[in-house]
């Protein structure tokens, strides 16, 4: 969950201004232009994040300081060379000597930003300036690394420019605290005290644990089995029993209303003849799918694109194993090569945006609590997702499983594109503002997963494919994200 960050810039904050022969960096004041301070933290973590392979150092060569720093003996260990302009570029090098893949942010004084991931046993280099420092998660999450941990000293890994040539090493010993409660940023004390904890208790217990203590009672709550129960989330039951799947499609297909407004046609069901199914291949007893022709209007379609440009396109993700506290790491999808986004905050406030889920909602009488947010797709040329489904067979997390997808065009395609389902051979073809609907679960099992709604993305082979989808699930969606109870958080 996001939680409200403070504006200020960090104190040694430098901008490098980079070209083809040097950079030059320059120190701004605390106030400044918005913009002008996003753009040069993104050149700063730009710069930063070049990696360069070295020649592996050995973990017996570092030392930790009373600081927790991890330096070498050419490094020195609490001084900081006073003689080094503070615009003065350096490169640093770190060694990656630990049992994990491991993610390095410059500690800006709030959240940090990634400036590097390693694997395990490999090495690099950034360039940073005197009086950064560097703190050292776990790859795709933000569980600190310690030296020593579960022990009386266990200290967090945190780097702190100081030399020229300075080598850091990530030990071999370094691993996450057996003390699952801790802060791992510096603004933690600060956003718990400001109310951060009850606005976004999930994402603030993982990660700002012993700040919001006093206010949730974190120590306990950050157990995802504490935390993630029903009774402490207060589950509503299903928003479907056995038999109301097929009665909410059936009321669809028998709403004169729904054909006039919004195009609706009935492209397969379990009575093709019944329904006047349009799929030629439709047979008895086949599963639902059904088009929205006209659902989106040009706005809706609009604030949908711009959506995506506000949020920022990312290559698509897969979710990993879970760690102790519930959190999924992110890895990059070998199955699709499309990006997307998360319609979040700006996005969501959008009046096309709300006009699309309010409509959403007036058709299927699924109130938006169970919805996850519009997930934003970009497919380019060539770009794919190959066979999936949408739910699992048997879902028992809080929110269960994704019951039904709304799949929304927001491009026509020249050619390609199509959302194929694989078990059925049916193919629909994008079309600016359609609606595809499909459930992805049985009428008679609701908890049960449709094996036939394997479905795929074909590739885009002219044009590009923008869509937009809301996944509903089962039960309520909103509450178990906004306590951290569905993978990784956003």
């Amino acid at each position: 969950q996001s939680v409200k960050r403070s504006k200020t810039p960090h104190p040694y904050l430098i901008s490098p201004k980079i070209n083809h022969i040097s950079s030059i960096c320059v120190s701004f004041p605390i106030a400044m232009n918005k913009s002008i301070l996003k753009i040069k933290l993104l050149l700063l973590a730009i710069f930063a994040s070049a990696l360069v392979h070295l020649p592996t150092v050995l973990a017996d060569e570092a030392t930790i300081d009373e600081y927790g720093n991890v330096v070498t003996s050419e490094s020195g260990q609490d001084d900081v060379d006073d003689s080094i302009p503070a615009n003065e570029e350096l490169s640093i090098f770190i060694f990656n000597q630990s049992p994990f893949r491991v993610d390095v942010y410059w500690d800006d004084g709030q959240y940090g930003h990634n400036v590097a991931t390693l694997d395990k046993g490999k090495s690099g280099t950034i360039n940073s300036y005197v009086g950064h420092s560097f703190f050292v998660t776990r790859h795709g999450v933000k569980e600190g690394l310690f030296t020593d941990a579960g022990t009386d000293h266990e200290k967090r890994l945190l780097f702190t420019v100081g030399k020229r040539n300075q080598k850091f090493i990530i030990p071999e010993h370094a691993a996450p605290s057996t003390d699952p409660c801790q802060d791992r940023f510096s603004i933690c004390k600060n956003q718990a005290s400001n109310g951060g904890c009850e606005r976004s208790p999930g994402w603030m217990i993982v990660h700002c644990c012993k700040s919001c203590d006093p206010y949730l009672n974190s120590k306990e709550l950050i157990d995802p089995a504490k935390r993630c129960s029903k009774e402490q989330l207060k589950t509503p039951e299903p928003i479907w029993k056995a038999g109301d799947l097929n009665k909410m499609f059936d009321s669809w297909a028998t709403n004169q209303t729904l054909k006039d407004s919004y195009g609706f046609e009935v492209v397969s069901a379990p009575d093709c003849e019944k329904y006047g199914a349009t799929w030629e291949n439709c047979k008895p007893g086949s599963p639902w799918v059904v088009l929205f022709n006209d659902f989106l209007n040009d706005n809706e379609v609009a604030d949908l694109i711009r959506g995506g440009e506000i949020e920022g396109y990312e290559r698509s993700t897969d979710q990993g194993a879970a760690n102790a506290l519930g959190e999924q790491e992110k890895i990059v999808s070998q199955t699709r090569t499309s990006s997307n986004a998360w319609c979040m905050h700006k996005c969501e406030r959008l009046p096309g945006v709300r006009t699309a889920t309010t409509k959403i909602e007036d058709v299927t009488g699924i109130p938006k609590k169970n919805y996850e947010s519009f997930q934003l797709l970009n497919y380019g040329k060539n770009q794919f997702y190959r066979a999936h489904h949408d739910s699992s067979m048997r879902d028992d997390s809080p929110p269960g499983p994704r019951i039904l997808t709304f799949f929304l065009y927001l491009t026509d395609v020249e050619e390609g594109g199509e959302t194929h389902f694989n078990k059925l051979g049916l193919s629909v073809r994008p079309k600016k503002g359609r609606a595809l609907v499909w459930p992805s679960v049985t009428d008679s099992d609701p908890e049960f997963w449709d094996a036939r709604m394997t479905h795929e993305a074909k590739d885009v082979i002219k044009g590009k494919k923008l869509a937009a989808n809301h996944w509903i699930h089962l039960n309520d969606y909103v509450t178990p994200n906004e306590w951290g109870c569905t993978g990784s958080f956003s």
